[in-house]
């Protein structure tokens, strides 16, 4: 029998495939933006704080979620801006014309500008993020579109190498690492968004037909976004993040071939996990949908764990994935939350979850609806996915 386990323990082993005294489920929540929830229930027993999240879970579930340090591009696993430092001189206007929200930064390089169509369904109020779902299907002008426009984003996207900058990262890593210590709970830190990020940046269409018809831009933001990367991957490391997370949801057969995402990504992929590997830490890779063609791309990545995989989704074949994988990685995964959580009958995430059983056994396995469990979603539905997990694991 293996010894009681923390939290953390039970988290960190599973994720490296070794013994664990039973499955762990470390969920990920997401608690929309209040315009997306409008008309809406908020189901979440907590409210949007990292450290509420955490204590429920912990004390009225059982359950050990990762505590994320709020270093990228989701802070305590809820939607917010990736942290960055512009260029002293960089200043930002938005404004509202013509039914369109407009916004521009004047950087030492230029002009770059942004405008998005403004219709109810628009969740950032009088601005244009520059990472967001939603700003895809609205864009009348996207961040991205030639080489003068990445020339500015050196400018405004600048790693976190500033004193004061760096100070406040560390104070507040400071805190939820002393959260996570108290309730025995494992660190997790979002660090990349690649072609993910690069999508939000251009659009769908847009990036799909530039990786084709100007791919040296797309490299070049690439090669921009994975030195950040690197440098933030070391603060992580160095403020106690036990687990990296590279985002790839939008890096997928979906949008692009196996051999595009070898040539655009894998050597860059590469060095990220050896960084991280390099600092004694572990690292996962998000990818939702769109996997089983490039299931030998994925094997030649050496990331420890496989994130938020949707097995119901259109040509899955959950066997295969893990046929491939050949025992070298974990599975952080579960019922898909669109499927099985959104529609309000209980025995579905039940019965998906037993299908994860069946498929995957207990070696290796972490368990969380996929990707997340949104906070307008039947809280019953999640809750009879842990009573299932209670008996299966």
């Amino acid at each position: 029998m293996t010894p009681r386990m923390s939290h953390r323990d039970r988290l960190l082993a599973a994720l490296r495939r070794q013994p664990v005294d039973y499955v762990p489920c470390a969920p990920f929540f997401n608690p929309l933006t209040p315009e997306q929830r409008v008309g809406r229930v908020w189901q979440f027993p907590f409210g949007p704080s990292e450290q509420e999240m955490a204590e429920y879970c912990v004390k009225a579930l059982g359950v050990g979620p990762a505590v994320a340090l709020p270093l990228g591009d989701y802070q305590a696993n809820f939607f917010m801006s990736l942290y960055y430092r512009p260029h002293p001189e960089v200043t930002s206007r938005v404004w509202f014309e013509d039914g369109q929200i407009h916004k521009v930064y004047r950087t030492p390089a230029g002009d770059i500008r942004a405008a998005v169509r403004y219709d109810e369904r628009w969740p950032h109020g009088l601005d244009v993020p520059f990472w967001s779902d939603f700003t895809i299907g609205h864009f009348t002008r996207p961040w991205l579109e030639d080489e003068r426009d990445l020339e500015c984003l050196r400018h405004i996207l600048r790693p976190l190498d500033g004193r004061d900058e760096l100070e406040r990262v560390r104070f507040e890593c400071a805190a939820m690492r002393a959260v996570a210590e108290r309730l025995g709970l494992a660190t997790i830190a979002h660090v990349g968004l690649g072609l993910t990020g690069a999508m939000q940046l251009c659009g769908s269409q847009q990036i799909c037909m530039m990786v084709v018809e100007r791919p040296d831009l797309v490299k070049a933001y690439l090669e921009f976004e994975h030195g950040r990367n690197l440098r933030h991957i070391e603060i992580a490391c160095e403020l106690g993040a036990d687990v990296i997370r590279r985002n790839g949801f939008y890096e997928t057969c979906d949008f692009y071939s196996p051999r595009m995402l070898e040539e655009f990504l894998g050597p860059l992929l590469r060095q990220e996990i050896e960084a991280v590997h390099g600092a004694g830490r572990l690292i996962g890779y998000t990818v939702n949908t769109g996997l089983m063609p490039m299931l030998d791309y994925l094997a030649s990545l050496d990331f420890d764990c496989l994130l938020h995989l949707d097995a119901a989704a259109e040509g899955c074949d959950l066997a295969k994935i893990r046929d491939r994988m050949a025992g070298r990685k974990s599975f952080w995964m579960g019922p898909s939350n669109v499927h099985f959580l959104g529609g309000g009958d209980p025995e579905w995430p039940r019965r998906a979850l037993r299908e994860t059983f069946d498929v995957l056994g207990k070696r290796g396995l972490i368990v969380t609806p996929s990707p997340s469990v949104h906070s307008i979603m039947p809280w019953n539905s999640f809750l009879a996915m842990v009573d299932e997990w209670k008996k299966l694991r």
